[in-house]
């Protein structure tokens, strides 16, 4: 190689490679001629017509609801700067050629977000110019604002995560995310009503993105954390794949975990049933990283239940209460194939006894919140109370029907 540019484009050929193979994997030509082809010409087809003319259903579709929906696609992907692990042996000996090609990766991904920013903006046209009347100034408006968001979020993620760890930086990505959410909405009604406030502040954020930019590409002790992130990003396509094939890696606990650290028993009655699903209980609330993860899908549900209508609300609100149940269903089939539950001849009756004991348990409290939230959605004195006493019956009625089979 005689420049870094050509290091560069080099790394961006493998990579797109990497993601064509990676694709083939999972779409050869029997899948894409019977099922991808017509999947897209029938895709098509139903985009023009509604285009031209919309369904009345379209029209129960809240713009907040859109707005929501594109400030979850402004949290996915990340900024790349193609740096490789081997780079420390060979490139951070010339810095010059190592900062070129980190600014060469940066504008690629850049340009690559605004790509992707907008044809997630073309693919919503039938709902923001038939549905919302939006002209193509505030089509653009809209696609620019998304794009620098994204882009600011990307950059604001990247930074938290060199600064902050463990729980600080997942508390400070949740309150970004729940803030952000109800300030983007309101950016996209301004959008829709005063088109000017739009440019301004498009204006603000490409300030603020050449600011962190700037911070950013001027951080330093960063090689490490870039390596593991540009690995994450090219293995995405394989790992989504590959999600159910690998076994998951169990990281070991601390010795005295903050819940149940001291408790004796939960639950009461005798045999290997109860015993098996207070173990249960115990794991999944000693497991930091499943109680994170049901805080942020309580959240996400919740913010979604103040911007639904009432009849999908509920909807909405069984939902929640038919994943976490096959979410914790998982977690627990899971959780009884750890080696030392195998030293014991547990019959599979006995797990699903206990499965069926365990899973209200892990249900509820969840449930309870999200129902508190859809209660006081319906700005009524009796809709918390209503929804908390109905979250009881829904916990149990759906993990009774839901875990009837192992």
């Amino acid at each position: 190689m005689n420049s870094s540019f050509q290091v560069f484009t080099r790394r961006v050929r493998s990579d797109l490679k990497f993601q064509y193979r990676a694709l083939r994997m999972a779409v050869d030509w029997v899948i894409a001629i019977y099922f991808v082809i017509p999947l897209l010409i029938v895709a098509g087809y139903h985009y023009y017509a509604w285009y031209m003319t919309p369904p009345t259903w379209l029209s129960g579709i809240s713009i907040h609801t859109v707005a929501t929906l594109f400030y979850i696609f402004t949290w996915l992907g990340t900024l790349r700067y193609f740096v490789e692990e081997g780079d420390q042996l060979f490139l951070r000996q010339n810095e010059g050629w190592f900062r070129h090609l980190m600014h060469l990766g940066y504008r690629y991904s850049v340009v690559l977000q605004g790509v992707t920013s907008l044809l997630v903006t073309l693919l919503f046209l039938p709902l923001l110019v038939p549905v919302y009347s939006f002209s193509i100034a505030q089509v653009v408006c809209y696609w620019l604002l998304t794009y620098v968001v994204k882009l600011n979020i990307g950059l604001i993620r990247q930074l938290l995560a060199l600064r902050f760890q463990r729980f600080l930086l997942w508390l400070l990505r949740i309150v970004i995310f729940a803030g952000g959410v109800f300030a983007f909405q309101w950016l996209v009604v301004e959008i829709r009503d005063q088109l000017v406030y739009g440019w301004l502040v498009i204006l603000v954020l490409i300030g603020t993105f050449l600011l962190l930019t700037r911070t950013r590409l001027r951080e330093k002790g960063t090689f490490f954390a870039d390596v593991a992130r540009e690995r994450d990003a090219r293995m995405r396509i394989v790992s989504l794949m590959l999600i159910r094939v690998m076994e998951r890696k169990r990281k070991p606990t601390r010795r005295y975990p903050l819940l149940f650290s001291r408790s004796q028993r939960l639950l009461k009655g005798k045999g290997a049933g109860t015993g098996i699903a207070e173990l249960l209980v115990k794991s999944y609330y000693r497991n930091g990283l499943q109680w994170r993860q049901s805080i942020q899908f309580v959240v996400v549900i919740s913010g979604a239940l103040f911007i639904l209508p009432g009849a999908i609300k509920i909807l909405v609100w069984i939902l929640a209460a038919v994943l976490l149940v096959f979410w914790r269903k998982s977690f627990c089939k899971d959780e009884l194939t750890a080696p030392f539950l195998s030293l014991f001849p547990i019959k599979d009756t006995m797990k699903h006894q206990a499965i069926q004991t365990a899973i209200p348990i892990l249900v509820l409290p969840a449930m309870m919140v999200i129902s508190l939230v859809a209660g006081i959605s319906m700005f009524t004195w009796w809709g918390p109370i209503v929804m908390m006493g109905a979250a009881v019956p829904l916990a149990y009625g759906t993990s009774s029907v839901f875990t009837s089979w192992y």
